[in-house]
């Protein structure tokens, strides 16, 4: 099942079989709550005898924790979730449904909602998803309204966690996309059968906006993947490039200090409109009925902006099933660059204010993982993981601060309930 949720790239669940404050806890639960209740009254109307209403739906039930309540982890940099010591469902707790309505063989519409905890302020609940779908032709599929961009190997299913042999992806490589959760405009896919393989080509353009601490990002995107998959092996390639407007106090004000105290660089650090800001990716896949290998390498453009630094990461996981019990291994990496303090900077005041804002930006980290699945049912699976996240050349990682002195690690435990229905 997990194999089809990935080959098809389809979205639709019917085509396979510090502590949280208390009142936003309780409106995260009320949330998910709601979502469940909205599938005890599914909808259906008749069609020729088929319905032309189905709704399904998914939930992940997560705690983890780490070693330290100074330096908490973070799955999201960008985002506020963080844990420390004590267990808690921040970073692992979703839950979604997804309503879709056939008007014909050809034309659907599709809708998404999701519970989580906001990236940052805002509301638990959101429309993830909501495209009118026009099947083309048989091998040809256009999709307009709200969708999730194909970034990654599971973009589709990126929220979906029993459709992934982890508790969380890897966040070396999916929190690239920071906050990033939809997109609005026009998609097309379309599929080419080659001897045993199938080719998929997909196209995209549109726009999004995302908000992380004290920075608010609209963007304007078009982009393509290519990927080819057989029974066992999937290989899919993503580029993606477009502009992005930035409103930020803190680098409106770096960048102010900048053009008073080093004008002859200030213009170097302008970010308010990047061009060509984007990421490309290329992932591999292989699995059978005892082996699973999983490994993507992702990278960010900046726009060129000194402000502001690139991104790379990686990682392979590798799994072995026994029966319905499946452990895995993997290893994950993250690179910040062109960070470096800037030695052409040279007023005092300035040089370390620059500084210390491309430090905060530095995320590197490593990430060896020890995991285990297991399959209780066909749509229900258990998760345990843990990792142990090192930050590397003197970055802070994904935690809120540097680890405790002496410590060149911290280690992430979680356990999961991942469900679809």
């Amino acid at each position: 099942m997990r194999r089809l949720l990935h080959a098809t790239g389809r979205s639709d669940f019917a085509r396979v079989a510090h502590q949280r404050p208390l009142p936003a806890l309780m409106r995260l639960s009320a949330a998910c709550l709601t979502l469940c209740s909205l599938t005890l009254a599914a909808p259906a109307s008749l069609a020729g005898g088929e319905p032309a209403w189905s709704l399904n739906g998914f939930a992940n039930l997560g705690v983890a924790r780490s070693s330290f309540d100074d330096a908490r982890y973070r799955y999201v940099p960008t985002a506020d979730a963080e844990i420390g010591t004590a267990p808690s469902p921040r970073i692992d707790s979703l839950a979604g449904v997804q309503l879709r309505y056939e008007h014909s063989d050809t034309l659907h519409f599709t809708a998404q909602l999701l519970a989580r905890e906001a990236p940052v302020e805002g509301a638990p609940l959101i429309v993830n998803w909501a495209y009118l779908g026009w099947q083309a032709s048989d091998r040809t599929e256009i999709k307009l309204g709200r969708i999730m961009l194909p970034f990654f190997m599971f973009s589709d299913t990126r929220h979906v966690r029993y459709a992934q042999p982890w508790v969380r992806p890897p966040a070396e490589v999916y929190s690239l996309v920071a906050n990033n959760e939809n997109h609005d405009g026009a998609y097309l896919r379309n599929l080419m059968p080659v001897g045993a393989w199938t080719c998929v080509t997909e196209l995209f353009v549109g726009m999004s906006d995302d908000r992380n601490r004290n920075t608010s990002l609209s963007n304007t995107a078009y982009g393509v993947a290519l990927s080819a998959y057989d029974a066992h092996w999937t290989v899919r390639l993503m580029w993606l490039d477009g502009t992005t407007k930035i409103d930020s106090p803190l680098l409106g004000s770096v960048l102010s200090m900048l053009q008073q105290r080093a004008p002859d660089v200030a213009a170097d650090y302008a970010y308010e409109k990047l061009e060509h800001t984007g990421y490309h990716t290329f992932g591999v896949r292989y699995e059978d009925d005892q082996w699973l290998l999983l490994g993507e390498v992702a990278g960010t453009r900046t726009g060129g902006s000194r402000m502001l630094g690139d991104d790379v990461g990686a990682y392979l996981t590798v799994g072995r099933r026994f029966g319905a019990w499946q452990p895995y291994l993997g290893y994950a990496w993250r690179r910040s660059n062109d960070l470096d303090p800037d030695a052409r900077i040279t007023d005092p005041v300035a040089a370390r204010v620059t500084a210390q804002l491309l430090a905060a930006q530095n995320y590197s980290q490593d990430t060896a993982t020890l995991g285990l699945r297991w399959d209780l049912a066909l749509n229900f699976a258990l998760k345990a993981q843990f990792d142990r996240v090192t930050p590397r050349d003197g970055a802070r990682g994904s935690f809120t601060q540097a680890l405790p002195a002496g410590r060149r690690y911290s280690d992430v435990l979680s356990v999961a309930a991942n469900l679809i229905f």
